[in-house]
């Protein structure tokens, strides 16, 4: 409730991505549609903050537990993006609102992948690709949580391991998304990650280039997806060679 997506979208992405609830491609079959993308609301949050015990008890602004340790925390980010810092930055702003202190950490990759293998960061944000249809095991099912597996917040939901088990043997799709679609329901609630952003891209294509086609995924790239037409430039015009 504290992370206004529609600004993040608005300001540092100009418009090129939505505000996202969950793991799955919107263009996908695997989203629950019915499930709404919680909208910024800073007094919601403060009284679920309040309620969990955490308040401003010595009037300076920043928020304590009932044993008056400040709520602060390092949020974890690859260095080197400039749109990654620009997100974390308004992040920033907005958890100050309610008295929340993040201290931004640009880290290199490696660096990274050691504090997620060794589980050594307090928040960390992360960037996934994702197709029509994904799977969720190595993100999100408890077995996952050992050394080699991507449930880098040690995730176990039963629950949501059984769906997962389940969507993964179903072959029939009319079956098998149903399964996918209550997985999401179970992220929603339940909020292992607090997802941010469906990006988009956008791209610039040198007019020579013939069959670019706007298709369901963007464009049909070469190689995308087994794309069955490639693109090609006409002998006639073709001014470069290997």
């Amino acid at each position: 409730l504290l992370t206004d997506r529609q600004r993040l979208v608005d300001e540092v992405l100009l418009g090129y991505a939505k505000p996202a609830n969950g793991p799955f491609n919107p263009l996908g079959a695997q989203i629950d549609p019915t499930l709404p993308t919680r909208p910024f609301n800073l007094d919601k949050a403060k009284a679920l903050l309040k309620e969990a015990g955490f308040e401003d008890r010595d009037g300076d602004g920043v928020i304590e537990s009932a044993d008056g340790e400040p709520f602060r925390f390092s949020l974890t980010y690859p260095s080197g993006s400039d749109d990654y810092k620009r997100i974390v930055l308004l992040l920033k702003d907005l958890y100050v609102q309610a008295g929340i202190l993040m201290d931004p950490e640009p880290t290199d990759w490696p660096l990274m992948l050691k504090a997620l293998d060794d589980k050594t960061f307090d928040a960390i944000s992360l960037a996934w690709t994702s197709g029509f249809e994904i799977d969720l095991y190595q993100f999100f099912h408890s077995s996952q949580r050992e050394p080699g597996g991507d449930n880098f917040m040690a995730y176990h939901n039963p629950e949501l391991d059984s769906l997962i088990d389940a969507a993964r043997a179903e072959m029939v799709i009319e079956k098998r998304m149903p399964l996918w679609q209550q997985a999401h329901k179970i992220l929603w609630e339940d909020q292992p990650y607090t997802f941010l952003l469906w990006r988009s891209r956008l791209d610039f294509v040198d007019k020579r280039l013939r069959n670019v086609q706007q298709v369901r995924a963007g464009l049909n790239w070469p190689g995308l997806w087994r794309m069955p037409y490639e693109w090609y430039v006409p002998a006639d015009e073709q001014k470069y060679q290997d």
